[in-house]
């Protein structure tokens, strides 16, 4: 939605479940072949707050996928992403991991702005405000009009 909003040719690495490592991966194997891209929007993290992950490993997966855009000359933009205590109410994966995850992704997207431990030589759009559970059927996953309103925050806050 943002690169139709500005009009940009786009490459959705995107594949769901996966976590920051392997998104690191997977855009280090990209980069290798074809580093022409003006922009990389970075957004991830919750399912490594699913998991056991460490999470400054995740944000340290983060930094070295903004460090890797800008050794190439490619503007990254990392995306905090939603607000998990207006978002992760209730899932389909009972409280107790409901709880521990929205507490990971919490601390998680602390990190990622923390002016110690957080990502650095990046644009970086804050935690969302417009998203709720209401736009996320199962409590992690946005539907089509939480995208939308997802995807409008994003644009306005580049």
């Amino acid at each position: 939605m943002v690169s139709k909003h500005f009009g940009y040719q786009s490459l959705n690495l995107a594949s769901g479940g996966k976590r920051t490592e392997w998104m690191r991966n997977t855009l280090n194997e990209v980069l290798k072949k074809d580093s022409s891209f003006s922009y990389v929007f970075i957004y991830g993290g919750c399912n490594d707050a699913f998991a056991y992950v460490n999470l400054q490993g995740a944000v340290n997966n983060v930094q070295t996928m903004v460090d890797s855009c800008n050794r190439r000359g490619i503007k990254p933009v990392v995306i905090v992403g939603y607000n998990p205590n207006k978002v992760m109410i209730k899932t389909v994966y009972g409280d107790e991991v409901t709880i521990r995850a929205r507490s990971r992704y919490n601390e998680f997207q602390k990190l990622l702005v923390h002016p110690q431990t957080g990502v650095k030589n990046c644009v970086i759009i804050p935690k969302d405000t417009t998203v709720t559970f209401k736009d996320a059927g199962d409590g992690v996953h946005v539907n089509a009009y939480g995208q939308k309103k997802f995807a409008d925050w994003v644009i306005k806050n580049l």
